[in-house]
């Protein structure tokens, strides 16, 4: 696999994400109480999906971001932009007149610069990220082991008895199929514990009055499939590790879970027994516990300023102005689907054949796969047009060959127009035709006319080879 197909995806992921997670801080801040917790939390998931899918759709506007002189054909035009504005960066730094080309600064710059051109460069950040995210994997992956078998060996039983019951009836209110519940000692906290095959983990101490609310709140995460969503945050992380807005979105969409699964459990509570639940949440902070971001399992606990917010937001619970999340929903999705809009597209070549006049029969392909109806790149507005450049080339095959051009019926015409695509050898925009005389077996000629002044810069045909 190229390392350009990696950092393709790397880019372009981390710049639209790191732009939404940025949005996301405002909104959770200003726009919490109208869009409900809920929702807060969902965009999160929207973000994590435009950081885990390497997809990138074809987009004709995007061709006009690729640079030219990039001959790299597997770089996309966005990592493209990014990789000739640091070449020209360092080219900057040591083209300084006060660099002494003996001084270690110098010799790392021409290194670096020398690394982009040779592609040793990009061979070495790659090395660099597999070990960053490799060393990220095992470091979740030990937590969770850890974990795991501490939570194994403190288990005591399962619940049984009138704690058993009510456990029962609120799965069944909330339609939640029951999973095992466990009391744990020691067990500072409740949690959802696990992914494939959750359970609930009970402290042996908990309180009578305290219990129900503690299993509604862990029913509602795994109603709301937090334990999955859990695995998505990991590997945000793992696949992300450089980039620090990340780990900050792991975090706020951890909280958030835990405000959206409060959500859930007081839209099915009566006024009266919201502070019940609060005084819950309080004990449980007072133990300062919670698994840290990298475990896979839910926790209760929240201290200081969160406290207090959530809090708050318990005790005075509005339901989501319904119309404002359906809009933002509506948004979020539009402006995911158009991230993954970053390869190049083919260019409808339909409005600039219909310029062309007369007789001949002229159609528009692409060389490399033979694609008709399309040209492999916009025509520029200050570019001659069709027609003009069509009258070079026929005008060429007549002074050069001496080709008939009276009778155009004869004559068929490929035609293509390259910009700043990556197929242009010609380092400027240039309209390419292949015209074939269908009465001369020997009449085929390929005539490069530039776009700007209507040029030949490259003929071939017969009598040249």
């Amino acid at each position: 696999m190229r390392t350009a197909t990696v950092f393709n995806f790397l880019l372009e992921a981390n710049l639209m994400a790191s732009a939404a997670i940025l949005l996301m801080i405002v909104f959770r801040k200003f726009l919490r109480k109208p869009l409900g917790n809920r929702m807060i939390y969902f965009l999160w998931l929207l973000i994590a999906i435009r950081l885990l899918f390497p997809f990138a759709f074809s987009n004709p506007y995007i061709n006009e971001f690729r640079p030219y002189y990039l001959n790299d054909e597997a770089i996309r035009p966005i990592a493209g932009q990014i990789r000739v504005r640091i070449s020209d960066a360092i080219d900057a730094f040591s083209s300084r007149s006060s660099w002494s080309l003996n001084t270690p600064f110098y010799q790392t710059v021409d290194n670096i610069r020398n690394g982009l051109y040779h592609g040793t460069l990009s061979i070495l950040l790659f090395r660099i990220y597999l070990f960053g995210a490799g060393a990220v994997l095992v470091f979740f992956a030990a937590a969770n082991i850890r974990f795991r078998r501490r939570m194994k060996r403190n288990r005591i039983e399962p619940i049984s008895g009138k704690l058993e019951e009510q456990y029962l009836a609120a799965c069944a209110q909330r339609k939640v199929k029951p999973i095992p519940v466990w009391l744990t000692d020691p067990l500072p906290s409740a949690c959802l514990v696990g992914v494939f095959r959750p359970y609930i983990a009970m402290p042996l101490t908990v309180a009578p009055e305290n219990a129900a609310y503690i299993l509604a709140h862990e029913i509602c995460h795994y109603k709301g499939r937090d334990h999955w969503l859990g695995i998505l945050r990991l590997l945000c992380c793992t696949v992300h590790w450089f980039n620090p807005l990340v780990w900050i979105a792991a975090r706020m969409s951890r909280t958030d879970g835990e405000l959206a699964c409060d959500s859930r459990v007081v839209s099915k509570l009566p006024k009266t027994e919201r502070m019940g639940y609060t005084n819950t949440l309080v004990t449980a902070a007072s133990r300062r516990y919670a698994p840290g971001v990298g475990v896979l399992a839910t926790g209760m606990t929240m201290t200081g300023r969160k406290l207090q917010s959530r809090v708050r937001s318990i005790l005075n619970f509005e339901r989501a102005v319904k119309w404002l999340a359906v809009t933002a929903v509506l948004l979020a999705a539009m402006l995911l689907a158009a991230s993954f809009f970053t390869a190049e597209g083919d260019i409808d070549a339909t409005p600039y054949l219909r310029q062309v006049t007369g007789d001949i029969s002229i159609h528009a392909t692409r060389y490399a796969d033979e694609k008709y109806a399309t040209f492999t790149d916009m025509p520029a507005s200050d570019s001659i047009s069709l027609p003009e450049a069509l009258d070079v080339a026929m005008q060429t095959i007549h002074d050069e060959f001496g080709a008939e051009i009276e009778d155009l019926s004869r004559y068929t015409v490929n035609v293509d127009y390259y910009g700043s695509n990556v197929d242009n050898r010609y380092m400027d925009s240039v309209w390419m035709f292949n015209i074939i005389d269908s009465e001369n077996p020997d009449g085929s000629y390929i005539i490069a006319v530039r776009a700007s002044d209507g040029r030949i810069m490259d003929i071939s045909g017969l009598g040249h080879g």
